[in-house]
């Protein structure tokens, strides 16, 4: 008869009943499998939920902000030239603004990069909004606000005096008021800076000439059609020069998106493909939980036969086993999957500097993992359902649990019976690793998936570490300093001179260019500053860009202070001309960057022909060109100056560089001249370890959910091997067997199975590391890297393997060995 429902108003189908109390038999290992499934589930889960909540609050937030559609730089912006602007065909709204470089500390402190944001009325931004976050708002004369981010990099806080200096103005100290959130601005702990926002009349109070510069515009229509967005922007340059306001650069950032969102995505877009993976793999529990559960009721399943049942009947029994454990499993896995992307989310909000107004997740992502959590367990246990119930009647109903094995027929199995010299427990639990080898092969999977994991985390982090330190390995100078204007070298040289602990110092000259188009005419929306314009020294002096304009840096012909590693052609050298040397950045952007070829710059308003004669590699770097500072001082007329000094030092331990950047400060102050910026190595190396380290972090997490999943794995399996082989437990407990013997011999497979999956893991790491750090690594960056294995990842997997086996056997060898005698070895 069909048994009665909880409820007691309907009874259940018998198949229902069956496959719950065959469930209930083994409630712990039944437990296991839930867990197992569960976290896949959660880890999918977690990874949708914050794909959506991520991509939809970071481009609100941004629009929030109502950002600009385009950014020109021209002379002065008055309030005349605004209302003309905003009549122009195109434009919605325009406002006036200027960004000026220089330095910023609090106290003792060293000096760090500053970025100073000049806005006329804070109570009447229309265009990127500031949100206020702290202290005041809007900042007084001679206050400054710093974005919140950039606080930790500035280490003030808010009510600290600071010191500033800009390129033409006066050091001043401001009082630190308070802390507003930019969202457009990269984040300040990536690039090393700090993001500074004043007053007009502030910016009189440190020196400088109180204008603005920078005009902002908001297109009427379309505004995320960024062709649209350009004509409107050359539309408005064309105008502005007409009228003698020469334009320098202008810039289009990528309409309606963060500048981060495709990071982000792609960084998402991998979590999410190792969700189902780790979901994928919880789905092998199923398969050995059911193979196991089919071969020990082959004559149930033969005697269902025999009185009627078909074959579809009987495979619903144990199709409905797995349904059940995937509904238990999602009802677990929803609310832990809600919880981890509140987490993941929360830690990339801060990581990305954004904020979340609601953690709201769409009805699409529940149904999704609903509908994962039921179909993977279905799909996983349809080929052992299929299997188990094919057997003919006649030989299921002559199954008495004896296991149709063929071990000791083949050279392997005589091999590991021949093994001697070790104790007899330990001999038996190798050869029982072996006895269920379907088994051993989808246990050994799960586990190694964890280790592959894992020592890929420590191999990509190995080989981004040796990539970066290739990359400053050919840079041969150890202090760079930027000056905010051209400035006699000879000038900069005698204040060097009287700088002690610097060994010999050159100068560079750091601008921008655009590759001019084939027609000549110029580009729409693009425009490229004067040859003396310096941006935040990246790289080598690399500034950031955007993708119409690349880095352009002059250094004396031959110079060793840099060895590049040369991918094509080669490197500059005395007595070139017009020779360009390119990164691989750059000479992917255009074919006509081929070595060889000759193309046509433009630097300002003038252009010049160059040849390209090398390639030189550097992994994460911007676009950047090298050109002969010779070359340049004939195109600009201005012989002898430079904008930066590399700086070979005596001492290169943090104490004595910052010895040489104060005293070096002060000698250029005497000669009337004030660094811009002043980085170390180690300074310029920030930016890329906090880049670098979300990828790291990632791949660790990501270990330890697969990690888990094996480990449950692994007590799934030893709880159904000493199930199956509770008889042979207790007829060597009857036999004289201690307790201990029989928990080692279940702890020692255990180990077994764990060594096996390391070794697999150990022998596929080095070429599944090398592929997945060229994939995250290449669709993140649009670099290679220098490979490298980290040996000592493998002494650390298996101490964690080993620590993993131990406890994952410590329930089912407690059963084996605490269990009586008398009911083991009446067992069926």
């Amino acid at each position: 008869m069909p048994a009665a429902s909880p409820g007691g108003s309907r009874p259940l189908p018998v198949y229902w009943s069956k496959a719950a109390r065959d469930l209930r038999r083994e409630p712990t290992r039944s437990v296991f499998v839930v867990l197992a499934i569960a976290i896949g589930i959660a880890a999918f889960g977690t990874v949708l939920s914050s794909y959506a909540i991520l991509v939809r609050e970071l481009n609100r937030g941004y629009l929030d902000t109502h950002p600009a559609s385009a950014v020109l730089r021209t002379d002065k912006v008055d309030d005349a030239l605004l209302a003309q602007v905003v009549k122009r065909p195109g434009v919605a709204e325009a406002e006036a603004r200027r960004v000026l470089r220089g330095r910023i500390k609090a106290g003792p402190a060293e000096w760090r990069s500053l970025v100073l944001f000049v806005v006329k009325d804070y109570g009447d931004i229309r265009i990127s909004r500031l949100v206020p976050q702290a202290g005041a708002w809007p900042p007084a004369t001679g206050e400054i606000l710093i974005e919140r981010d950039a606080l930790q990099v500035a280490r003030a806080r808010i009510g600290d005096s600071v010191t500033l200096r800009t390129a033409e103005g006066w050091e001043r100290t401001l009082v630190l008021s308070g802390s507003v959130h930019d969202v457009g601005q990269a984040q300040a702990r990536m690039e090393n800076v700090v993001y500074g926002y004043v007053t007009v009349d502030t910016l009189a109070l440190l020196g400088e000439e109180p204008y603005l510069d920078q005009l902002t515009l908001v297109v009427a229509d379309n505004r995320l059609d960024e062709a649209h967005v350009r004509s409107v922007a050359d539309s408005v340059r064309t105008w502005l020069e007409s009228e003698g306001h020469p334009v320098e650069r202008v810039d289009v950032p990528m309409p309606g998106r963060h500048p981060h969102a495709d990071l982000m995505g792609v960084l998402l877009l991998a979590m999410a493909a190792f969700g189902l993976f780790a979901l994928a793999l919880s789905g092998i529990l199923v398969v050995n939980l059911l193979t196991a559960l089919l071969a020990a009721q082959v004559r149930q399943i033969g005697v269902m036969k025999a009185v009627g049942g078909t074959r579809w009947p009987i495979a619903r029994v144990y199709l409905a086993q797995a349904l059940l454990l995937g509904v238990a499993a999602t009802v677990v896995a929803l609310p832990v999957g809600i919880w981890g992307s509140r987490m993941l989310s929360r830690y990339l909000a801060v990581f990305l500097n954004f904020d979340i107004a609601s953690f709201a997740v769409p009805a699409w992502v529940y149904l999704l993992e609903a509908l994962a959590g039921l179909l993977v367990p279905l799909l996983a246990a349809w080929y052992p359902v299929a299997r188990g119930t094919r057997i003919p009647v006649r030989e299921a109903l002559a199954d008495f649990g004896v296991a149709d094995s063929v071990f000791g027929t083949t050279a392997f199995d005589r091999a590991l019976v021949s093994v001697a010299g070790t104790t007899r427990p330990l001999l038996l639990a190798l050869r029982n690793t072996f006895r269920r080898r379907a088994r051993l092969a989808l246990t050994i999977t799960t586990l190694s998936a964890g280790g592959l994991f894992f020592l890929s985390a420590l191999n990509v982090r190995a080989s981004l570490v040796r990539t970066i330190d290739r990359l400053f390995d050919s840079v041969r100078y150890d202090l760079t300093v930027g000056i905010g204007s051209l400035q006699p070298l000879e000038t900069l040289e005698r204040a060097v001179r009287k700088t002690p602990g610097v060994l010999r110092a050159e100068g560079w000259v750091a601008t921008e260019a655009t590759l001019a188009p084939i027609d000549g005419s110029p580009a729409a929306g693009d425009s490229a500053p004067k040859p003396h314009s310096v941006g935040q020294a990246t790289g080598h002096g690399a500034a950031a860009q955007s993708l119409d304009r690349f880095t352009l840096i002059a250094l004396p012909a031959g110079s060793d202070l840099v060895r590049p590693e040369i991918l094509e052609g080669r490197r500059l050298r005395q007595g070139d001309t017009n020779a360009l040397l390119v990164n691989n950045t750059l000479a992917a952007r255009d074919a006509r960057f081929r070595v060889g070829g000759e193309v046509t710059l433009r630097l300002g308003h003038a252009q010049s022909s160059w040849q390209v004669v090398g390639v030189t590699r550097e992994p994460f770097s911007p676009a950047v060109g090298y050109i002969p500072l010779g070359r340049l001082e004939e195109l600009v007329g201005h012989p002898g100056m430079v904008s930066s000094l590399r700086l070979v030092l005596e001492r290169k331990d943090p104490d004595s560089i910052r010895a040489v950047k104060a005293r070096l400060d002060q000698n250029l102050e005497r000669e009337g001249v004030r660094a811009q910026s002043s980085l170390s190595n180690a300074d310029r190396r920030v930016g890329f370890d906090e880049h670098m380290r979300m990828i790291y972090v990632f791949l660790i997490v990501m270990s330890a959910v697969l990690a888990v999943v094996g480990g449950l794995g692994l007590m799934t399996s030893m709880s159904l091997n000493v199930l199956e082989r509770r008889r042979e437990m207790g007829v060597l407990r009857a036999i004289g067997a201690s307790p201990r013997a029989v928990w080692l011999i279940v702890v020692a497979e255990a180990v077994t199975i764990s060594t096996l999956s390391w070794a697999l893991a150990a022998l596929a790491a080095w070429p599944f590391s090398r592929t997945l750090a060229d994939v995250l690594v290449r669709d993140l960056f649009r670099t290679g890297l220098d490979f490298v294995f980290e040996p000592l990842g493998l002494l650390v997997w298996l101490s964690v393997s080993v620590l993993l086996a131990a406890a994952a056997s410590l329930v089912p060898a407690r059963h084996a060995s605490r269990g009586p005698v008398s009911e083991s070895i009446a067992y069926e």
